[in-house]
């Protein structure tokens, strides 16, 4: 294997880390393949929806594409789908040139930019890959090589390996994204640090909070409380878990309250320590997680979810939410702006469909329930 070959496959297992994802590879391959254009398909347009396609060097079609005339109109007639998988296929091999020019495929997805050659590649793995790779030239350019085939066909593994790679981050990453919203949506915030103590992230709940000036702030990149004394006990509750870390113990947790400038404990805090990864952990990796409850948040149930779960009216939900988050039957009504009288009848209402008797009972219910998460 040469040198420029050896650049090629580093280039491919870099494209699942780099931002934009795969935009460095596809313009390495296309200017080592003298290509003029490169297209990777990684989601395959369907009659739902437009799929993934990438391209570097296709004037107006550089980077993600969104809306497309190839996912609307010309995906299925393109000539590569019913070709070979794993196999580098160019057209000039399989078609006839004269008959693929007079072809509306050619005419509205080719022609007008300019393209006359493509070398393409189905990469299929039973159900992990579904992908597709274009490299097109120009009219005017020579076709591609048995040579240039050659070195594509020995690229497909490492091609299909990066894709897993970079399937396998995306659900990840997705799994992480749902996560993090879910325990936005219950009012907790979430810090992490790295082993140093300083704050490597923190979810929007968190960011909030630290501009709110409710007792929990940063300084030198560290989180630190209102009163010297709790900073410390952070501290310590950091360096605890740090030590239970090494030993594997995740299940650790040490709690403590938080105090505002005026003195009230608001908030609540929990330390935790992150699984110990098994690469070599860098300074920009988190491995605590620091969890700040708060008691005066306000619980945010959608109506749909509402109605979803317990069949309620949108003027029941409205009243279950204000009782949630706390206000007696009289404070709901002047809030929402209905009669006492109206109040007590939608009450009346919400328990015959909840089954509960009482408010307290209706509290429980819905914060134990998912609609906070709706």
């Amino acid at each position: 294997m040469d040198k420029s070959e050896h650049a090629l496959i580093e280039a491919i297992y870099e494209a699942p880390l780099s931002e934009p994802v795969w935009s460095d590879c596809l313009k390495t391959l296309r200017l080592a393949l003298k290509a003029q254009g490169i297209v990777l398909m990684l989601r395959l347009p369907n009659e739902q929806e437009r799929g993934v396609i990438l391209a570097d060097g296709i004037p107006g079609l550089e980077g993600e594409i969104g809306d497309n005339p190839y996912s609307d109109q010309f995906y299925s007639m393109d000539p590569f789908v019913n070709m070979p998988d794993n196999v580098t296929v160019t057209l000039d091999e399989h078609l006839d040139m004269d008959a693929l020019q007079s072809s509306e495929f050619y005419q509205l997805s080719m022609e007008p930019f300019g393209i006359h050659h493509i070398a393409g590649v189905e990469l299929t793995s039973g159900s992990d890959i579904d992908a597709s790779l274009r490299l097109t030239r120009n009219k005017g350019e020579p076709g591609f090589t048995r040579d240039e085939r050659a070195l594509l066909n020995r690229l497909i593994p490492h091609l299909k390996r990066a894709l897993r790679i970079h399937s396998r981050l995306e659900s990840v990453s997705s799994e992480k994204e749902l996560y993090a919203q879910a325990v936005s949506q219950l009012s907790v915030a979430t810090f992490f640090l790295n082993d140093k103590g300083h704050l490597i992230e923190a979810n929007p709940m968190g960011e909030r909070l630290l501009d709110a000036d409710r007792g929990i702030s940063l300084s030198a990149g560290k989180l630190v409380l209102e009163r010297p004394v709790d900073t410390q006990k952070l501290k310590v509750a950091i360096e605890a878990a740090l030590k239970a870390r090494v030993h594997g113990d995740t299940v650790f947790a040490q709690a403590m309250p938080v105090y505002d400038h005026s003195g009230e404990c608001q908030l609540g805090l929990t330390v935790r320590p992150l699984a110990v990864k098994r690469h070599r952990e860098t300074d920009q990796e988190a491995v605590i997680a620091v969890f700040v409850s708060d008691a005066t948040a306000r619980v945010e149930a959608p109506q749909t979810s509402l109605t979803q779960l317990f069949g309620l009216t949108p003027a029941e939900s409205r009243l279950a939410t204000a009782l949630a988050n706390g206000l007696s039957l009289d404070d709901a009504s002047a809030s929402l702006h209905i009669s006492r009288n109206t109040a007590r009848a939608h009450l009346r209402s919400i328990f015959s469909k909840t089954g509960v008797s009482q408010q307290t009972q209706l509290v429980s219910l819905i914060l134990k329930s998912v609609a906070p998460l709706g």
